[in-house]
């Protein structure tokens, strides 16, 4: 299974999103960023995502950044039509607006969180909630498949998965 991602691969260190083919173990950062993999299965699957697909590696068993910890799952449809990776760091949402990879920052009325899409857009499905914390900003990225048409506004799902998954992030309380 394939992720349509565009060309490239990670910007000053922020990773972007691309397929998956191992399940390994991700390793914490040195700097301490929050692991979501460690969002409970039970929260993830309340959100529809297929909890069977999660990796906290997008390729490989080595992780995109040492800076950056992530998690991946797929939507659980009998076809799939995208993957949302969850990417955490000690970066400020700042970061992310000024040196990511990333455009169009809005925010989402009712949510705390800034939707945004990649800045260099091929024909792909993507779009991004971020959210910042005391200990740094995390960010959910809906990649479409490849051949898999989508069945959504790709900003429209971003944002149901964001806001069911909500209470399991570091919010400004923790």
């Amino acid at each position: 299974m394939l992720v349509a991602t565009g060309c490239g691969g990670a910007t000053e260190d922020i990773p972007l999103a691309g397929p998956s083919t191992t399940s390994a173990t991700a390793t914490a950062p040195a700097n301490g960023a929050w692991d979501p993999c460690t969002i409970p299965d039970a929260a993830i699957e309340d959100a529809g995502l297929a909890v069977e697909t999660k990796s906290p590696n997008l390729v490989g068993d080595l992780p995109i950044s040492e800076d950056w910890m992530t998690c991946f799952w797929t939507n659980p449809l009998p076809t799939p039509w995208y993957r949302v990776g969850i990417f955490s760091s000690t970066e400020s949402l700042d970061y992310l607006r000024e040196r990511g990879p990333f455009e169009n920052f809005e925010p989402i009325e009712g949510l705390d969180g800034m939707r945004f899409q990649r800045a260099i857009k091929y024909d792909e499905v993507n779009c991004g909630v971020a959210f910042g914390h005391p200990g740094g900003v995390v960010y959910l990225n809906l990649d479409g498949l490849v051949m898999t048409p989508p069945l959504d506004d790709p900003c429209v799902e971003v944002e149901r998965l964001a806001r069911s998954i909500r209470p399991s992030l570091p919010s400004e309380g923790r």
